[in-house]
């Protein structure tokens, strides 16, 4: 992967121009909501990938990368939209540049140009889970198991794994379906052959029994054994085998018909009733209605993916895989349509085995119309006959079904109403014909029971081979299936035992002994966490917020490091952890820099303490943090530091822009206090709302650090620490004399005089007021790692500290 040595961004989201140096270590960037830390992530992960996150999946209808990415005053000028990163690539030990344009996302210029290089960014472009947001915690937490089990999957590029387990389950039901019209077509043909033959069971004992009694009276050799090659009119002449009419038999076939002709009208009534009401429901939601007709007809382009052009319109892509997601994620969408589909296609199936029968009985009796002369009735059977085969090919498909809502309302055999009459006619006209010889009634009967035994060993070969694709199907899905679940359940197994330990180091004083589940199943992924030790229970059945985003977050760095391994270098964490308190944020940079050493995080924060408890934590320094104070649609972030703040107020005196320099310097000391107050445990006059502002912080925070010196002083003397002694003193006494200190404690008795008065005064009046603040504020900070000094520890505090070590003052005196 990549590690970040620097950024130049110029008109990028909220960004009008901005470089930071990453220097390739974990970096902070704090500010105020709006002050532009998101635009910073949208850069960095635009200059990496060519997206942003922000502007896609659910609830980004209508936003884009090229109308949206730039600028808001840039929109119409995207080609002045960019953003440049200097990367190290730790797997090829070579440093890089990237630059990349909104105007032409998927075209980076990318020096050096080498082939290791490109070959680098290109696998760092295939990932854009690098970037995560509070918004994209949630999704492998609050959803339901089939999105998480996609969610994960896609993380880990197990994607495909779901595709083939769709296709296989797509195919086993096609084949079953088939399978399912063939058996019905093997009935029929079994049920023309048993009634032909007047026997109530297929069996050869009883077929022989039947068609032996007709050759001995032929004075043919009986057949006494049945095989797959036994002929039942063996020794028939030629001239014998002409004449197929057997009068008994085709008054059976002909009265087969009638009979069911009568119970038409009822037959799979309860599955045409329930596919008129499902497709109701479906013309009184047009969505729900588009969804299924699109369903089959995307699951047919996916299956057709072979490059980045689509296969459904030719539109071309700009990668392979995007098109991918696009499809799947429509596909994602129809859930609801998927089931609706599966019950109208199941409901046909019945119907269609039901219209197999019927065209079983018609075959025969259209063949006796035709020999009797009934012109009328034979072309009346065939078109009905024609009509029900067009039916079955109508009921494998939700379109062809909505084609047929009206005849399956009304009736959906079609059988016209003076069928009946017409079979009563030829009925009549067959009984009134002479009966035959008793040989030619045995010839006749041995004739067509050929041919109908024929159609019924063609029926059983090709019943056989859809029964044999349909299991085979069936096997190839399940064992898929099976491989898969073992295969996740062991991939899991890993994910989950690295959930667990990372959230117990976060939340080690009060689920120390917390364990996580993770379930898989065919196409979904259930999470159940330990509670208290009372079960385990889906995450938002007990759990807060904050403890839900601490699951989030570590279960995301579960599965990068199952993903990445040891070159999980990179990620973008924006603000992930904002429900999370702050004993817990401090275990969260204990876990970073314990289980990710090698890691660089650009994290995001609103929070000014949690970037300051970064710092203590030793998790960045102030090398490695950026705090925005405020953002403008003409400047972009306003950039605040220790050091640059004092450039920044001297440059708007130097313009004379009083106002704004009170502003800066009001801002900074806001942040300085609030922060201060937090490291130093000063306690300000409670106030209910929690609103403190700077007048109610800065003089709770000076005498709290006179006596944290004071205490240091007399340690320092107890121990015969005499450099620890005068540094103490030092800081005390400048402190005492500060005539910055003196004015904020006027605040406290006169209002009068106060912070909100310095945009009155003139450029000489405020320059001391500057200095003398500036000169304050040293007193609180190392000059060796510039960061805050700070109390440890919180509670029952026993030393004085900065981040680095060189400030160390013992609040303890020697007994």
């Amino acid at each position: 992967m990549i590690k970040l040595e620097s950024a130049h961004i110029e008109e990028v989201r909220g960004i009008r121009k901005l470089d930071i140096g990453f220097q390739k270590e974990t970096f902070c960037i704090s500010g105020p909501n709006g002050s532009g830390k998101s635009g910073v992530i949208d850069a960095i992960e635009f200059g990496l990938t060519g997206q942003i996150s922000r502007l896609t999946g659910r609830g980004t209808k209508g936003l884009t990368v090229s109308e949206h990415g730039p600028h808001f005053d840039k929109t119409k000028f995207p080609g002045a939209a960019f953003v440049e990163l200097k990367v190290f690539l730790p797997d090829i030990g070579k440093s890089a540049t990237i630059t990349r344009k909104i105007s032409a996302p998927k075209k980076p210029k990318i020096v050096p140009s080498d082939r290791d290089v490109l070959a680098a960014f290109e696998e760092v472009a295939n990932h854009p889970e690098i970037a995560l947001s509070r918004r994209e915690i949630l999704r492998f937490i609050l959803v339901e198991p089939t999105k998480r089990s996609e969610e994960i999957q896609t993380i880990l590029k197990l994607d495909e794994i779901g595709d083939t387990r769709s296709a296989f389950n797509t195919a086993q039901n096609k084949l079953q379906i088939a399978s399912q019209a063939v058996a019905a077509t093997l009935t029929s043909s079994r049920n023309a052959l048993l009634l032909h033959l007047q026997i109530s069971a297929l069996r050869a004992e009883d077929l022989l029994g039947s068609v032996n009694k007709r050759r001995k009276l032929l004075s043919l050799p009986e057949i006494a054994e049945l095989s797959a090659d036994t002929t039942l009119d063996a020794g028939l002449s030629s001239s014998a085998k002409v004449n197929d009419f057997n009068k008994q038999s085709s008054l059976r076939d002909v009265g087969a018909l009638t009979e069911a002709e009568k119970g038409f009208s009822v037959l799979a009534k309860a599955e045409a009733a329930a596919i008129v009401r499902d497709l109701a429901r479906l013309e009184a939601d047009p969505a729900l209605l588009a969804a299924v007709q699109r369903r089959s007809f995307i699951e047919k382009g996916l299956e057709l993916v072979e490059g980045p052009e689509c296969p459904l319109c030719d539109r071309p892509w700009d990668e392979e895989q995007h098109l991918r997601d696009h499809l799947k994620a429509k596909l994602a969408k129809s859930e609801e349509a998927r089931k609706l589909q599966e019950t109208l296609l199941k409901n046909g199936g019945a119907i269609a085995r039901e219209a197999a029968g019927i065209i079983g009985l018609l075959g025969p009796v259209q063949k006796i119309a035709d020999a009797q002369g009934q012109a009328g009735l034979s072309q009346t059977l065939g078109g009905l006959k024609t009509n029900l085969e067009g039916l079955r090919t109508g009921l494998t498909t939700v379109d062809g079904l909505t084609g047929l809502k009206d005849r399956l309302a009304t009736g959906w055999p079609g059988a016209p109403k003076a069928l009946s009459k017409s079979l009563q006619g030829l009925t009549e006209k067959i009984a009134a014909i002479p009966d035959q010889t008793t040989t030619l009634d045995a010839q006749t009967f041995l004739t067509t029971a050929q041919f109908r035994l024929a159609d019924y060993r063609e029926a059983m070969r090709k019943n056989e081979a859809a029964e044999n694709a349909a299991t085979a199907a069936k096997a190839a899905y399940e064992a898929y299936c099976d491989v898969m679940e073992e295969e996740l359940n062991n991939l899991y197994d890993e994910v989950q035992k690295d959930f667990s330990t990372f959230y117990c180091a976060v939340n080690e004083d009060d689920e120390g002994q917390f364990t996580a589940k993770l379930t898989p199943t065919a196409g979904s992924l259930s999470l159940d966490v330990n509670f208290y030790d009372r079960g385990l229970f889906p995450p938002a059945a007990f759990h807060s917020e904050g403890h839900q985003d601490g699951m989030g977050v570590c279960l995301y760095l579960a599965l990068m490091k199952r993903l990445f391994g040891k070159r999980f270098t990179f990620a973008l964490l924006d603000d992930v952890v904002m429900s999370v308190d702050a004993d817990h944020r401090r275990q969260f940079c204990k876990l970073l820099k314990t289980h990710f050493p090698d890691t660089q995080f650009v994290i995001t924060t609103h929070d000014r303490v949690w970037a300051e408890q970064m710092k203590s934590a030793g998790l960045v320094t102030s090398k490695t943090s950026l705090a925005f104070h405020s953002w403008t649609i003409d400047t972009g972030p306003l950039v605040e530091s220790n050091a640059e703040i004092w450039d920044e107020i001297a440059a708007s005196l130097a313009k004379g822009k009083v106002e704004v320099a009170a502003a800066a310097l009001r801002h900074h000391l806001e942040y300085v206090s609030r922060l201060l107050a937090d490291q130093l445990a000063a306690a300000p006059a409670f106030r209910a709302d929690g609103n403190y502002d700077l007048g109610d912080l800065m003089p709770a925070v000076l005498p709290r650090m006179k006596r944290l010196l004071g205490k240091a002083v007399n340690a320092a003397q107890s121990w015969a620490q005499d450099a620890r002694k005068q540094d103490a003193l030092n800081r005390k006494q400048t402190l005492s004399e500060s005539n910055a200190a003196l004015n904020v404690e006027q605040w406290a008795v006169n209002k009068l005089v106060h912070y909100n008065e310095w945009a009155n005064l003139g450029r000489r009046d405020f320059e001391p007021v500057v200095k003398a603040f500036r000169d304050m504020l040293e007193i609180f900070s190392c000059p060796a790692c510039n960061s805050w000094l700070y109390v440890s520890p919180r509670q029952s505090p026993d030393t004085l500290r900065c981040t680095c070590g060189v400030i160390s003052l013992s609040l303890t005196e020697k007994k």
